[in-house]
């Protein structure tokens, strides 16, 4: 049954009239009006109106299509929409923005190749680009969870890179912002914390690299198969944040076409998740050049070092960034973004499996994987037993297990690895000291803090100490936030809605897809083959983007596209269809957990405005509010409520006005 309301005409107009907060009695006409309208308000019950008036940069009417008439005049702006819909401006609270436009790189836009198919392509690009022999080949947008498939001549992805080249450093990025991969050139290349160049391979992951094993992907010898994930990447490759995000270069060009394709998906205020000071000053220059199209939250970066006096002179440095941006209109520069953990994608194509990064409470699973993927036969055949004798033996001497010879015959013995019989959590991103001193000193400060916790121990430390700084923030009147929290823990999921925090899902992940649950769930739960991925039972399948959980429990559930990840499109129609679908069709991923269509345009208007801190201004269609609206090709709550929320993700934008300027127009007059 509907909840909107759609008052008759007459009624509303006198209503909005009486209360005396639509207008001024039509003292004044309106530069815009929208009428002939579906009007969702987003507002605390839900109005549906069908006219919006704007004068200047506010809206001064909301109401019936008879009761804006009064206030047109010639050089009113006049659209009958037709019946179209129209809602708050979408906030988009987590988004890479620089990254959403395309570089001039050799892209593979998260199109997923077999190993086979993607050797020529990336000769092509050294190529097209005329990358000199010795110079970088640097890929971008590579798909690491589809595709990828080896071969007899190609076993894993370095085989497959030295083929396109043994005269170029080669290194992609995965369109995750986490994995990476290299060539054998590359891995020569490596550059410890000293500045020295010591080569990675076998020998250096024992020694000198011994801190990065975990994210670097290797072969039964412990020799790097090319995977290379986390902060191990910057050991080959130091500038991910200029190459995937676009952070280097000519930052104004870029940023002026950033502001052309947020009005195009009518996002209007966005939380840019990885911010430094000179991204900063070119947001500062877009206000400038008066071609804003949105408002602006920076999340600005981490400390460089996990020293207590460090983290004191950084926040230091980031209040006087805050300071220096206080009377700009649009940006503000009062948040903080930290990571407390990484991925849980493990690699079940390589021998041994590479296991995920990110931490876990109960630790990982060690699948034996078997079967073929070029016949479809590839599967979980069983799980090590880590308990038994055998392993306990490889636990207590694990270097009598490190020889190739040795190591053969233990697969053959036993059809797993030795390296599987050890025991695995994953790893946090920082020592956990560092996570909870550095949300606590940045809230003291008057930060908004934002968390990427992706698994359910950063989860875990996250929320717990943003229970103990939570008088803090509410003083100071800020927010607290986590990125993504694919996985959390029940504990955790009612802790987060009692705490009142703000989750920002980026709800077009969850969806299903067999290969890349391929390298996630195997590895969480033991599941009897691909048959059982989607057990309604496992933990995973319980505790996946608990969306519907937290906001149960009084979370405040938001949008963020986490754009260029995946997609350099923000696709914010097909996150809205998911945080209510949730299903490819076929199988539904966590059906429990889906939210209705009024919550998901919470999510992404009034919601993220709240947690923007601008809800008195933006959000909702309200007279007195800033005019941030935008006006949709089709009507999204007509299509969930009749049971087709499968095709809002088809839904386009066909107008953007921003601050009460119309900046994206597809509609004629």
């Amino acid at each position: 049954m509907r909840v909107t309301r759609l008052f008759p005409a007459g009624l509303l107009a006198a209503i909005m009239l009486l209360v005396g907060c639509q207008g001024s009695e039509n003292a004044e006409t309106a530069d815009l009006v929208l009428t002939n309208a579906y009007v969702y308000t987003a507002d605390e019950v839900r109005t549906v109106a069908e006219a919006v008036a704007v004068r200047d940069n506010e809206i001064v009417y909301v109401g019936s299509k008879d009761g804006a008439a009064g206030l047109i005049s010639d050089s009113t702006d006049v659209r009958d929409l037709g019946g179209a819909m129209v809602m708050p401006g979408i906030h988009d609270m987590h988004i890479h923005a620089l990254g959403t436009v395309q570089p001039n790189m050799c892209d593979l836009q998260s199109e997923a190749r077999t190993l086979e198919e993607l050797v020529p392509m990336l000769k092509q690009c050294i190529v097209d680009y005329g990358i000199e022999d010795g110079e970088w080949l640097v890929v971008l947008q590579w798909p690491f969870s589809r595709g990828n498939q080896p071969s007899d001549s190609l076993p894993h992805m370095r085989a497959a890179l030295d083929a396109v080249s043994m005269e170029h450093p080669i290194f992609l990025w995965g369109d995750d912002g986490h994995h990476g991969a290299a060539n054998s050139l590359a891995f020569s290349m490596a550059i410890n914390e000293d500045g020295e160049n010591i080569e990675i391979n076998a020998e250096t992951l024992e020694s000198e690299y011994a801190f990065f094993k975990p994210m670097i992907a290797v072969d039964a010898a412990g020799e790097p198969t090319g995977g290379i994930n986390e902060d191990a990447r910057m050991l080959i490759r130091s500038a991910g944040m200029a190459d995937m995000l676009g952070m280097t270069g000519e930052l104004d060009g870029t940023l002026q076409r950033v502001a052309t394709k947020m009005a195009a998906n009518g996002i209007t205020t966005l939380q840019d998740a990885i911010v430094t000071p000179e991204t900063l000053a070119a947001y500062g220059r877009l206000e400038e050049s008066g071609n804003m199209t949105f408002r602006f939250r920076a999340a600005m970066v981490e400390p460089p070092s996990e020293d207590r006096e460090a983290i004191d002179a950084h926040i230091a440095n980031l209040v006087a960034l805050r300071n220096q941006y206080a009377s700009y209109r649009y940006v503000s520069a009062n948040g903080v973004k930290l990571f407390a953990d990484a991925v849980i994608e493990g690699n079940p194509l390589t021998s041994p499996p590479t296991m995920p990064v990110a931490a876990m409470l109960d630790g990982f699973r060690q699948p034996i994987y078997g079967g073929n993927v070029e016949d479809d036969t590839f599967d979980i055949v069983g799980y090590v037993d880590q308990h038994r004798e055998t392993c306990q033996s490889v636990q207590a001497e694990p270097d009598a297990y490190s020889g190739s010879d040795v190591i053969d015959d233990f697969v053959s013995e036993f059809g797993f690895y030795p390296q599987q019989c050890i025991p695995y959590e994953g790893v946090l991103e920082h020592e956990e000291e560092f996570i909870r001193a550095y949300i606590r000193k940045a809230t003291e400060a008057g930060f908004h803090v934002h968390v990427h916790a992706l698994a359910d121990k950063g989860v875990r430390i996250a929320v717990d100490e943003f229970g103990k700084v939570k008088d803090i923030a509410d003083r100071n009147g800020t927010t607290q936030s986590l990125a993504h929290v694919q996985i959390a823990h029940p504990d955790d999921q009612q802790r987060i809605g009692e705490l009142g925090i703000s989750v920002v899902f980026t709800f077009v992940w969850a969806i299903p897809g067999i290969q890349y649950e391929m390298m996630v769930i195997p590895f969480i739960d033991e599941v009897d083959g691909v048959a059982d991925l989607y057990n309604p039972e496992s933990y995973y399948m319980q505790n996946v983007y608990p969306a519907k959980s937290i906001q149960d429990y009084g979370g405040v559930l938001v949008n963020g596209s986490d754009a260029p990840v995946g997609s350099r499109d923000p696709m914010p129609f097909t996150s809205l269809q998911q945080a209510i679908y949730r299903s490819d069709g076929e199988v539904v991923m966590n059906a429990a957990q889906r939210i209705d269509v009024h919550s998901a345009i919470a999510a992404f208007t009034i919601n993220g405005a709240r947690l923007f801190g601008h809800e008195n201004n933006v959000g909702t269609i309200e007279a007195g509010k800033k005019a941030d609206i935008i006006v949709l090709s089709q009507n999204i709550v007509d299509l969930a409520e009749s049971g087709s929320p499968e095709h809002i993700s088809a839904t386009e934008v066909t107008m953007t006005v921003f601050d009460g300027r119309v900046v994206y127009d597809q509609i004629a007059n």
